[in-house]
């Protein structure tokens, strides 16, 4: 009895034995394939796509002032004035295009932000004589229209948040109280976020447009036209 007693106990530590020999390699198997999800890099949510903005435009600089010109014609000095610039509004309409793969972990990835249509208009009055008969304001608008293209990063800290950071190049003509102008090489920095489709955007536009009647001959008047948009639209 004593034999067969010792025996099961011998048989007991070999199990046992093979078992903790056997056990630590799937556990260290189990373990692997639980940290290869999260050792592989996060999904690439940084696509291109349409995009359409719309929102304030808010005139900056120069701009919010009353600029005044002399100049000389047919031998005669004369003075023009461009009125002082109000809020007005913003549209755009354009598409991100990215260049070659994310990196950085699908975190960060470059492309084009390219501006297809850019439209803004803002509003301005001017004071009549104090002989008029009427005491209401003449009004006046300055109009803008063009494209804007320039390099973009785009930042992807968590889930579908996007942050836009570009520069572009504006090619602007603009009109303003019979008089036409146009600046090939305005400039703007941008900053967008954006969650899924919705978005925001805050611009800053700077440059001088240069007036002209439709005449070649006639004067020429470099105005300054900055301003600070804030926008809101979809990306699709």
């Amino acid at each position: 009895m004593k034999h067969i007693f010792l025996s099961l106990i011998f048989l007991l530590q070999a199990v046992v034995l093979a078992f903790s020999q056997d056990q630590p390699p799937q556990q260290q198997q189990a373990q692997s394939q639980q940290q290869t999800p999260q050792q592989q890099a996060p999904k690439n949510h940084i696509r291109g796509g349409f995009y359409l903005k719309l929102g304030a435009s808010i005139p900056m600089g120069e701009f919010t002032n009353r600029q005044v010109d002399r100049y000389l014609y047919q031998g005669m000095i004369d003075t023009i004035t461009f009125n002082s610039a109000k809020l007005g509004a913003a549209f755009e309409l354009g598409y991100l295009i990215y260049i070659g793969p994310a990196f950085a972990g699908n975190h960060i990835r470059a492309g084009i932000d390219a501006t297809f249509l850019a439209i803004s208009f803002n509003p301005t009055d001017q004071a009549l004589p104090a002989s008029a008969k009427s005491s209401k304001k003449m009004e006046y608008w300055y109009y803008f229209a063009g494209q804007k293209f320039g390099p973009l990063i785009t930042i992807n800290p968590v889930d579908y948040l996007m942050i836009d950071l570009s520069y572009k190049i504006n090619a602007v003509a603009a009109w303003y109280n019979s008089r036409w102008g146009r600046n090939l090489a305005m400039n703007e920095v941008s900053l967008g976020i954006r969650y899924k489709v919705i978005l925001f955007a805050f611009q800053y536009n700077w440059g001088k447009i240069k007036y002209t009647y439709n005449q070649d001959d006639n004067p020429r008047y470099m105005i300054d036209n900055s301003t600070m948009r804030i926008l809101i639209g979809f990306k699709f």
